[in-house]
């Protein structure tokens, strides 16, 4: 004899054994097709301090879906076709990420399909139960590295002042700052980027196990945002103080860091302390809405159907992206050798040349030198140029700089942009070498567009590796030695830029076109 336990829970069982087992097979299929993306995901982790919460994440959303369990037995999962719509395009946009190869587009784009996958097959009222914890989903993407530059300048903006404040004389230089007892520097370990990810991660969790409000989970996360940040300067000024007040015997070497990661445990125990006060964990949730008992059952055959469907479609990109990377797009041919040496300038001889060149690698190509015009000081071109990046490397990346990752004897800073009548501003940087200073400008090409902006590069090499052309890009780099002020300098590279630049993008995109 059945209990009514029993009874009650076969229907159930019967409305979820298809789409589950339908739902597994389509999650195995995209952990095979997109593996290396999402092994890309795991590396990180495991060598990245900022990141390696990414190991918590699927048990965390896990644990997350296991809370919610009273609420999904109340509804009847259905599939909704309309899902294959986002699918396709972030089947897209993994494409034109693989064609270029930015790894956080391919690792955002195979991560986001999951949430839509359970869309696609479970339906609207699943998801709309799972919201947060498939949105969660994203935390496991290693992403938020181009906020080390600004938080470093904040990082050393905040403790010089702080410095200032508590009556120390302190001269500032970049992210160099020198007190009377010891030189410092901000380097990106100091940023707090990876305070800030974690915090934002925590803080998320946090928020939505202990609020209800929708405006409480957003301003406690708000906080966790904020919170770090601030707290990261007051690290570093306290790290400074204990180095200057100890005659840096204290709180130098890696032993700030580990003072750091204190101080930060400190701070967010005390965040979360805080934000307990206002806790809503206790209160009353919507009233569970349960699923007509004369609601017709999907079948199984449905499930089934949109499963191969939606294999189908996740499987296209990867399949394309695999066809091009095999094509041949040919050699680079005919971009020239030494500098472009336009009317009323002459070339400087090689035993003349100042010893620096762009640290960027994996050029196709490239050409460049010194060149001279009376009355104005030297000045130097570079160009490089790209094809198949995919497979040779990408202009635009982590390791290229004009400094160079790799060369201890240079270093940079950037300095805004500079104003060149009639083309993009470009990049201003200077460099300093153990006996040289620079003053660089650079612009990126790509498929005929000059540009200064690296999405506007990348968006242009993708749309064009999707059509079946090329991915053709270079970087072009002027630049001029200078003493004290760089203003002379400038000028003289003004003057090449007006006189050189015409002939030099004709030169580009006769390249372009063999």
């Amino acid at each position: 004899m059945n209990t009514p336990a029993t009874v009650m829970s076969q229907p159930r069982v019967q409305r979820w054994w298809a789409p589950v087992l339908a739902l597994a097979a389509l999650l195995a299929i995209v952990l095979i097709v997109f593996a290396p993306t999402f092994l890309s995901m795991v590396d990180t982790w495991a060598r990245s301090d900022t990141f390696a919460h990414g190991f918590l994440i699927v048990p965390i959303v896990l644990f997350l879906v296991y809370l919610k369990r009273a609420e999904l037995a109340a509804v009847s999962p259905r599939p909704t076709p309309l899902a294959l719509a986002p699918i396709l395009l972030l089947g897209l946009a993994w494409v034109m990420g693989e064609l270029v190869d930015v790894t956080s587009v391919r690792q955002f784009a195979a991560t986001l399909m999951i949430p839509f996958l359970v869309w696609l097959v479970m339906g609207t009222a699943v998801v709309r139960v799972l919201q947060l914890p498939l949105a969660y989903l994203l935390f496991a993407v290693p992403f938020g590295e181009f906020l080390v530059p600004p938080l470093m300048d904040f990082t050393a903006n905040f403790t010089v002042a702080a410095v200032q404040l508590s009556g120390v004389p302190i001269y500032r230089e970049g992210l160099y700052f020198e007190l009377p007892t010891g030189r410092w520097s901000v380097v990106e370990a100091c940023s707090g980027v990876r305070y800030l990810i974690a915090s934002v991660a925590l803080g998320t969790l946090y928020a939505y196990l202990m609020y209800r409000s929708l405006w409480r989970r957003l301003a406690f996360v708000g906080v966790a945002i904020i919170v770090p940040i601030i707290a990261n300067g007051l690290r570093a000024y306290m790290i400074v103080m204990v180095g200057h007040l100890s005659g840096m015997e204290y709180a130098v070497g890696v032993d700030h860091l580990i003072y750091g990661w204190v101080f930060f445990g400190v701070v967010i125990f005390l965040m979360f302390w805080i934000g307990a006060f206002w806790r809503e964990d206790g209160a009353a949730s919507k009233a569970v809405r349960r699923a007509p008992a004369q609601a017709p059952q999907t079948g199984a055959a449905s499930f089934a159907h949109m499963a191969v469907i939606a294999a189908l479609v996740v499987t296209l990109g990867p399949v394309y992206a695999h066809w091009t990377h095999t094509r041949d797009l040919g050699a680079v041919q005919g971009l020239g050798t030494g500098p472009v040496v336009p009317s009323g300038w002459t070339a400087v001889p090689a035993r003349e040349r100042p010893a620096w060149q762009p640290g960027y690698q994996f050029m196709r190509a490239e050409r460049g030198g010194w060149v001279v015009n009376e009355g104005q000081a030297k000045v130097g071109m570079h160009l490089g140029f790209y094809r198949e990046q995919a497979r040779h490397g990408n202009m635009l990346g982590w390791h290229n700089t004009l400094a160079g990752r790799e060369r201890a004897e240079w270093s940079q800073a950037r300095r805004g942009h500079a104003e060149v009548a009639g083309y993009p501003d470009p990049r201003r940087v200077l460099l300093r070498g153990r006996q040289q200073q620079l003053v660089a400008w650079q612009w990126y090409w790509a498929n005929g567009r000059l540009t200064t902006r690296p999405f506007e590069v990348k968006a242009r090499e993708a749309t064009s590796r999707l059509l079946g052309g090329r991915d053709d890009a270079a970087l072009i780099v002027i630049y001029a030695e200078y003493r004290d002020d760089p203003q002379e300098a400038e000028d003289a590279m003004r003057a090449y830029v007006e006189d050189a630049m015409p002939q030099l993008l004709e030169r580009l995109q006769d390249v372009n076109q063999r």
